[in-house]
């Protein structure tokens, strides 16, 4: 069976960081392909000041050299907040046929059950924890026990055996770039971030005046 990779995030802005973590997943699940959904209204964080208009085209710059990763625009066509799972339900809907695969962090795994009808999103795709190699396993495998989430622990190549239900672990040690950091060095005029995301990327920010100090 086909896997789809699901990546959700603010993207703002999207970093060789985002990038390394989808090639890891797509390599290592053997995805056909990973979707990039930029969120139009994050539920759990303050909406960018750049708008998402801004934040999806920094993902078409910076996907442009990777065939496998597509840009996903359904939350930006949705009205209201960018809920996971009626992303999820429209995906079920456009590949019927496919496993679908939502990445997420450790931290948005321990707080799933603040997410919109969290209990649901395995009747849709399997769940791809992926954590930091570096760090203690501790309350992933303590969240991995009691969540009500969880049915199937599984490996990840287990993904492509069935659509739905499946939850695994992938520990990798990312880049350490962060989002928050770039902005700021970008509002300072810090040329440290020159490195941290891709060059047309950072072209688009600069001919745009994206994350300047009146942002």
């Amino acid at each position: 069976m086909e896997l789809i990779g699901i990546f959700g995030g603010t993207f703002n802005p999207i970093h060789n960081g985002h990038l390394v973590l989808a090639q890891t997943v797509l390599d290592t699940l053997h995805c056909t392909q990973i979707r990039v959904i930029p969120a139009a209204v994050p539920p759990h964080k303050e909406t960018p000041a750049v708008t998402a208009q801004h934040r999806a085209a920094m993902v078409q710059l910076a996907i442009q050299d990777h065939p496998k990763f597509v840009l996903d625009t359904c939350e930006l066509e949705r009205q209201g907040t960018s809920y996971t799972i009626e992303t999820l339900h429209l995906l079920r809907r456009c590949f019927p046929d496919q496993a679908l695969c939502l990445m997420m962090g450790q931290d948005s795994y321990q707080k799933l059950p603040s997410w919109r009808r969290w209990l649901e999103l395995l009747d849709y795709c399997h769940v791809l924890v992926v954590h930091r190699a570096d760090r203690d396993n501790t309350l992933l495998l303590h969240a991995e026990h009691e969540g009500k989430l969880i049915d199937i622990a599984a490996a990840p190549t287990a993904f492509a055996q069935q659509a739905n239900g499946l939850i695994s672990f992938l520990p990798v040690t990312p880049p350490d770039i962060s989002s928050t950091r770039i902005r700021e060095q970008l509002a300072h005029n810090d040329h440290a971030t020159i490195a941290e995301i891709p060059p047309q990327v950072l072209r688009y920010i600069q001919q745009h005046h994206l994350y300047q100090q009146s942002n």
